[in-house]
């Protein structure tokens, strides 16, 4: 297993990641009509731009299959696409990315980061030192539904 930084032809691929992971892992959380709006197949144009701009990594088995995405959105200091294939979950993956990620923003200075869990995901993102900051939700206008999820924030020890 390899964490590395993600290419910009690597982007329908980590978005086919993203697609799986929410499909297979929301269905707890949400209606299954509006997940498959929230997730469309077709990956939207500014998806390649988060992998060109940002430290964006996947981690990677032996075979050189991508399994599981995740990056820190620099501008807004926050964690952005984490997701892992259904296959690859509960194997640690994520959070390899998680540490990657944290590390990342240690070394440009960023103190604190912060993210929108959904339900299902909270737990891991606990494991991980983020605490609960507040529960919220989130408008999607693809999907025409209100997310539940849950404001977290961690700041290294």
């Amino acid at each position: 297993m390899r964490i590395r930084r993600a290419r910009g032809d690597e982007a329908e691929l980590c978005w086919r990641i993203r697609h799986l992971a929410i499909i297979a892992q929301c269905q707890a959380s949400y209606p299954l009509s509006a997940i498959r709006a929230w997730t469309p197949e077709k990956m939207p144009g500014g998806y390649r731009q988060a992998i060109l701009h940002n430290p964006f990594y996947v981690a990677e088995n032996v075979q050189h299959q991508l399994l599981a995405t995740g990056y820190l959105d620099i501008e807004t200091q926050r964690v952005e696409a984490m997701f892992t294939l259904p296959e690859a979950m509960r194997q640690g993956i994520a959070a390899r990315i998680m540490t990657c990620i944290k590390q990342e923003a240690l070394a440009r200075g960023i103190n604190a980061l912060a993210l929108s869990s959904t339900p299902n995901a909270q737990g891991f993102y606990l494991k991980q030192g983020f605490q609960c900051m507040r529960n919220d939700t989130h408008y999607s206008p693809a999907a025409d539904y209100t997310f539940d999820c849950i404001e977290m924030l961690y700041r290294p020890q």
